[in-house]
């Protein structure tokens, strides 16, 4: 990690903010629904999912339609990450309208007992949104590698450093000391959160729109849509979920957010 200059004596206290995170890597199949042939467990963004056959795949709240897999993360394939699961399968799908497309999402875990039984192979049925346009990027697979996240300004994150609770508070404190001007300490601020700014599981969430607490809830997916083929937004989907369910494998009480870059 490479800090700004104004920033290097407080290395040591922004070390200590550094949690655990699982960087995304993803590949094009180049393959779309109807024609995804990954495995129907793999952790992939888009493409066909796993249903145990005696589970109801879901259906849109408004479109009655079948909805479509957003993402799904296998925890077994995932480096291990303290208050994750390390198995099961985490899925979201939503629904292809404009307005609600996030609104509207569906988050389920599936347990690994669950994932036991004969997984439905016959999605003829989702033909009806095949030409949905937010499917016309093609299924991708995800990677993951182990990565060391830190605290960013881009949220209301809880910290503490040097006698603030939150980062940009404290680096505008630490500007207009050294006479900055908002341009210089925003140029900071950047520095610090291009380390949050990826495709990830855990570690520091990197959401502005809606306040979020580092004490209360847990990044469980932050998916930047930079990194997709023929990508349909441009902005970065959020997945959070309160520690205390997180801990229990227990996604009922999941966010989703979605935002516009």
């Amino acid at each position: 990690m490479q800090l700004h200059e104004l920033l290097i004596p407080y290395e040591d206290e922004i070390k200590k903010l550094k949690k655990d995170a699982v960087k995304i890597n993803l590949t094009s199949t180049g393959r779309h629904l109807m024609d995804d042939d990954s495995s129907l467990t793999t952790s992939k963004f888009c493409g066909k999912p796993f249903v145990p056959q005696g589970m109801k795949y879901p259906l849109g709240k408004y479109s009655k339609m079948p909805m479509y897999l957003v993402a799904q993360i296998n925890f077994e394939q995932l480096p291990a990450l303290e208050g994750y699961p390390s198995e099961g399968l985490l899925q979201i799908f939503s629904e292809g309208d404009d307005d609600t497309i996030f609104e509207t999402a569906k988050v389920r875990f599936i347990s690994k007992e669950q994932m036991a039984e004969e997984p439905i192979t016959d999605f003829s049925f989702l033909s009806e949104i095949a030409d949905d346009p937010y499917l016309e990027s093609p299924t991708h697979l995800f990677g993951f590698e182990k990565r060391e996240d830190y605290c960013n300004t881009a949220n209301d994150s809880t910290i503490e450093i040097n006698g603030h609770d939150n980062l940009y508070d404290f680096i505008e404190d630490l500007g207009e000391a050294n006479g900055l001007g908002d341009s210089d300490i925003e140029e900071i601020a950047d520095s610090i959160d291009k380390y949050s700014m990826y495709s990830k599981v855990g570690g520091y969430s990197a959401g502005v729109q809606d306040p979020f607490s580092e004490d209360e809830l847990a990044l469980v997916l932050q998916l930047d849509y930079s990194n997709v083929e023929n990508s349909q937004g441009d902005g970065s989907l959020f997945v959070h979920v309160p520690k205390e369910d997180l801990a229990e494998s227990n996604f009922s009480n999941a966010e989703v957010v979605y935002e516009c870059t």
